[in-house]
């Protein structure tokens, strides 16, 4: 089978890089042909998109990530699904306005341009319940394939550091922790592309050092608004920490309840007297650090490991 990948950025967007990227290799009986969105433009993306329309006959299925124009425009994917089998893939809450990015997108977003591409898909998949039960309401053929880590990869960490990572999008996130860094007398270590505003032992996030400065960190964070957009992520920097054996402290928000089970391989923490808790805890005491690390590695091996995130996306192809 010849399918043509349409992802929305190149391997260096974590959405495309966990979605598809790392799992082609490992799609058995799948030729894939990856085509990536032009970051940044839209006319050499609709250009791009125009040329995929004219050599779709070439394959026997087309795999959106995302969509094309994700919330402005289904125009595209019906084009495609008009041809070939189209089997649309998304990991956010889609329809609704996106959370940071471009003011442009937020203010032209039509809920009604998700709900096309969802009804002309031949077969959707989605990143965790919350989103499948959207879709669920477009389209009959709707497959779970929670984000996946490829475990092998994760190198383990050991100190007492508490640190952070994420994009440039989601650092407000980190936002009101400060208030509990200070109260600790700790200085975070944070990778990202940007800047929090607050004291931080501040890396750079690159593709070549990432997994290199997650070793360094000993306990990983990942707070949450309880937001409608929030409720729809799929909680990739909780399986990172828990891939590398860190324990993590998360918000009770979305898929965190089913990643994190509280005082077993992490904790979840609501309210700033808790994180504050939580963390000292887990600073002054290194063997319970090990003790729930080692149950969060051993949960992404059994449920969010590469190999079975791969094998559902090739049945749902096949």
């Amino acid at each position: 089978m010849k399918v043509l990948f349409l992802t929305r950025t190149g391997p260096r967007g974590p959405s495309s890089r966990y979605r598809v990227y790392q799992l082609l290799p490992l799609l058995t009986g799948i030729e894939a042909v990856v085509s990536p969105a032009i970051e940044d433009s839209l006319r050499a993306t609709w250009q791009r998109r125009r040329a995929d329309l004219d050599r779709v006959g070439e394959f026997d299925a087309v795999f959106v990530q995302k969509g094309v124009f994700p919330g402005l425009s289904s125009g595209f994917e019906r084009r495609f699904a008009a041809k070939k089998p189209l089997i649309f893939d998304f990991d956010d809450a889609m329809w609704l306005p996106r959370v940071g990015g471009s003011r442009v997108a937020r203010v032209l977003h039509r809920e009604r341009a998700v709900q096309d591409v969802l009804r002309c898909a031949a077969a959707v998949i989605a990143g965790n319940d919350y989103l499948a039960d959207y879709a669920s309401r477009f389209n009959r053929n709707v497959t779970v394939v929670p984000t996946a880590i490829d475990t092998a990869k994760y190198p383990s960490g050991a100190s007492a550091t508490v640190g952070w990572i994420g994009s440039r999008t989601t650092l407000p996130y980190l936002k009101p922790l400060k208030p509990v860094f200070q109260k600790l007398g700790i200085v975070p270590r944070v990778i990202a592309a940007g800047d929090p505003g607050f004291r931080v032992d501040f890396r750079p996030w690159t593709l070549e050092t990432e997994l290199a400065e997650l070793a360094q960190i000993g306990i990983g964070v990942s707070p949450l608004p309880d937001a409608p957009w929030e409720r729809g992520k799929c909680a990739v920097k909780a399986l990172q920490y828990m891939a590398c054996g860190i324990p993590v402290v998360a918000s009770p928000v979305g898929v965190h309840h089913q990643i994190i089970q509280h005082g077993v391989n992490g904790y979840l923490a609501g309210a700033p007297v808790e994180w504050e808790s939580y963390l000292r805890e887990l600073i002054a005491n290194t063997a319970l650090r090990q003790q729930l690390g080692n149950a969060g590695r051993a949960l992404v091996q059994q449920r969010y490991d590469i190999h079975q995130a791969a094998a559902r996306v090739a049945s749902v192809l096949n």
